[in-house]
């Protein structure tokens, strides 16, 4: 697909979601593909990933979270490169499996398919989308989202590594009693997984700066 078709595609996109979003007290980050808002612990965001090919484009949709405490603390352990520390998130999930999805990509292929993708975009925002955004913005709810049933999937997660990590940093901060059963419950989950060394080493480092962490 020509660059300026393109161009023409992701501009109708801005216009038409981001409006929508405006309302909603969003702002785009176009430098991310985001639009994002504030919220008292942390961001809201909600992200716009475009394919491009010879001969259509492709469109998904993510929402995501971040929370700074759990960031600034989780986020040096990953794999996450440093100059993204202000940006990381504590959780991102597409837009889809909030509706019991795995995935949901549209095809694109004229101005009048990015109007029909944002009409059901809004819709998915309004009825899951923003409710989630609102409900878990907080780490009492991440919490108990991560760590209620910690050797279970947690489909809104992809990397089990990161759930690891951010869960056992929730649980902290959170103050829970089952902390030291949850370091080994996700030491557990890291070897199923098969996670490499160097990730299990810095998994094992957080637990002993958690141990020792007070927020005083």
């Amino acid at each position: 697909m020509p660059k300026t078709n393109q161009q023409a595609l992701e501009s109708r996109l801005d216009g038409e979601l981001g409006s929508f979003l405006a309302a909603a007290g969003f702002t785009p980050r176009p430098e991310l593909n985001q639009y994002r808002r504030s919220a008292e612990e942390g961001f809201q965001c909600v992200i716009h990933s475009w394919s491009h090919y010879d001969d259509i484009s492709m469109l998904e949709i993510h929402v995501g979270i971040r929370l700074d405490a759990v960031e600034g603390l989780a986020f040096p352990m990953t794999n996450g490169l440093p100059g993204f520390v202000p940006d990381s998130m504590t959780l991102v999930t597409p837009l889809a499996k909030l509706r019991g999805r795995r995935h949901h990509r549209y095809k694109i292929e004229s101005e009048k398919d990015v109007e029909e993708a944002v009409d059901e975009i809004k819709k998915w925002l309004k009825e899951d989308g923003l409710p989630f955004l609102e409900k878990y913005s907080n780490l009492e709810a991440m919490d108990a989202l991560f760590n209620d049933q910690p050797a279970k999937l947690l489909p809104y997660i992809h990397n089990a590594a990161n759930r690891c990590l951010r869960g056992i940093t929730l649980a902290k901060l959170t103050g829970r009693d089952n902390f030291e059963r949850l370091v080994r419950i996700y030491r557990q989950q890291l070897e199923l997984q098969h996670a490499t060394d160097v990730t299990r080493e810095k998994y094992e480092r957080l637990v002993e700066f958690l141990r020792a962490y007070s927020e005083n």
